[in-house]
């Protein structure tokens, strides 16, 4: 089984028309894609659905709880390459995903433009999975 680190934005996309992101979505339906993320990801994920598409709390608090029924593998990141990260340039948020995706050695899976530029040796577009 592959393992990637998904961020909230890659996780946004499983749910979008585009095919070639649909990809990353079938793989872990098929039991081919296992997900390790930070406990961050389900408050940006919750961040970001509110933000953008203004949903209400009951809506929210149903989402956080899809999100817990995932399975993915939730680990935090070692805080000393999160301060890396940070040094480089990434906010606190980006730099947990990054810093997991280092320190397991594994492909973060990202559609944050700005993360995948600033933290390349790690990042992969969700297009690049």
């Amino acid at each position: 089984m592959r393992r990637v680190v998904l961020d909230a934005s890659a996780l946004l996309t499983w749910f979008g028309p585009d095919a070639s992101r649909g990809r990353l979505r079938s793989e872990y339906e098929h039991g081919l894609l296992g997900v390790v993320a930070p406990r961050q990801l389900t408050t940006h994920l919750l961040t970001a659905l509110a933000a953008a598409r203004g949903w209400p709390a009951d809506r929210l608090v149903r989402v956080a709880a899809e999100v817990e029924r995932l399975g993915f593998e939730f680990r935090e990141p070692p805080m000393d390459e999160v301060a890396e990260w940070v040094a480089r340039g990434l906010t606190a948020g980006q730099a947990g995903y990054a810093a997991l995706a280092s320190s397991l050695d594994l492909p973060l899976i990202t559609a944050d433009p700005e993360l995948l530029r600033m933290a390349g040796t790690v990042a992969r577009a969700t297009t690049d999975g």
